[in-house]
Order: C-alpha cells, then structure tokens, then sequence
C-alpha cells in the first residue's frame, strides 16, 4: 500500500515540473452511508445518512487551457449511522442509534474541465481516489436504558467474531464526481459524490461498501 502510494505521489509531482502550479486547501461537510449484502447477498441499505467531515490540501495542475488534473490530500470521515425501533420490557418503544466512524487518509486525483463563466470558472470532472484507514470507532446510544458506549474500529483486516470488536480492510478504491465553480480571486465551491468498489468489511458473511455525499469551500493561493 505505502509503495503504491509513493509511485501515485511520484507521477504527480513529475505532473508539477515545467507546468504553472497552484497549491490550495479545502475543507467542508460530508454525508456519509454504506451500501450492505449479506451472506445470502440480499442488498441492504442503511436509513440513516452519517454528518461528517473531510479537510485537507490540494494541487491545481493545468494540462491545458480548459483541463487540469486536481489530487489532493484529505483526512475524511466515512461511515453511516442505523436507528432500531425495538420494545422494552413494559410494553412499549425505545429507540437505539448506531454510528460508525471510518477515518482515513484519502487521495482523490480529479480530471476536470473549466470553463469561463461570469466572474470566475465552472468546473466538473471525475477521477479515481485511494484511501487507507487510521482509526475510528462505533458508537452506540439508547441501548440498555439511554447508555452510551463506544469500541475502536481496528484496521487490520481480521475477520474476528468478537461482538466487543471491530475489524476493518484498511484500504478503499472509488471512484469520486466533483463539480463546482472557482472564482477569479480564487475562492472555490464544490459538490461532490464518491463510491466505493472495495469491500470493507474484514468480515466473510457481510460486504460493505464506502458512499457519500460531500459540499466543500476552498482556496487555491495565486501561482508564481
């Protein structure tokens, strides 16, 4: 995984030599779900969205006068939160609320067409992204009269049957759609949707599957 990441790392900075580079940072809100099959791969769908976020740096490389390719590297959350209706002992309802958590280290590499419009530039494109697991947790609430308690998600790919234990693949491979507008001073607004294609889960009988939704407010400093 490290040496992956290296040669990607090595291909975009050769990208860097001879080309008008612009470096930036970006940050904003995601909206994180699953996508779940069990053992019998009957397809499951979480009901809840998960509030989130992601922030980091990022390079603005022109290939030509409208296409840039635009990596960056962020410290995004991922996940999905569940909410189970089940009966108490007197009769009636109680709700439990389950988040799960997946922080990673992500690099998205973004192919984007700009184009002129108004007082700055529209932009959309697509690339792919790698992102590699560095911690996280579950967090459960509304179990056993209101408690709130939580366990760490371990990625180390083992598939343990440890209710008291969370175990995770460390790396995830998608696929992410950027769209937005940059202005001339080089204030930026995007939207952007990203999917997974690896499964998750270091677990055999389940498949799960990274997706969100993601707004984000930037800022690319002026080149040289």
């Amino acid at each position: 995984m490290k040496k992956n990441i290296l040669i990607v790392v090595a291909l975009l900075s050769s990208l860097t030599l001879g080309a008008q580079v612009r470096w930036g940072i970006k940050a904003g809100f995601s909206s994180g779900n699953m996508r779940l099959k069990d053992q019998t791969q009957m397809t499951l769908f979480h009901d809840r969205m998960l509030p989130a976020y992601h922030a980091g740096v990022l390079a603005d490389i022109p290939l030509s006068k409208s296409f840039v390719v635009q990596p960056a590297l962020l410290y995004s959350v991922k996940g999905t939160k569940t909410i189970n209706t089940f009966m108490t002992g007197m009769g009636g309802n109680e709700e439990a609320t389950t988040s799960y958590r997946y922080n990673y280290l992500e690099l998205p590499v973004n192919f984007l067409y700009k184009g002129e419009a108004g007082r700055g530039k529209v932009f959309a494109g697509l690339g792919p992204y790698v992102a590699y697991g560095v911690g996280g947790k579950v967090t459960y609430k509304g179990y056993n009269a209101g408690t709130k308690k939580s366990r760490q998600i371990k990625f180390d790919g083992e598939d343990n049957t440890n209710l008291e234990e969370l175990h995770a693949n460390a790396l995830d491979v998608g696929v992410n759609l950027l769209a937005g507008y940059e202005f001339k001073n080089g204030l930026l607004f995007s939207i952007n949707y990203a999917s997974g294609f690896l499964d998750v889960s270091a677990s055999d009988r389940t498949l799960e599957k990274h997706r969100y939704f993601g707004l984000s407010v930037g800022y690319l400093f002026p080149g040289k």
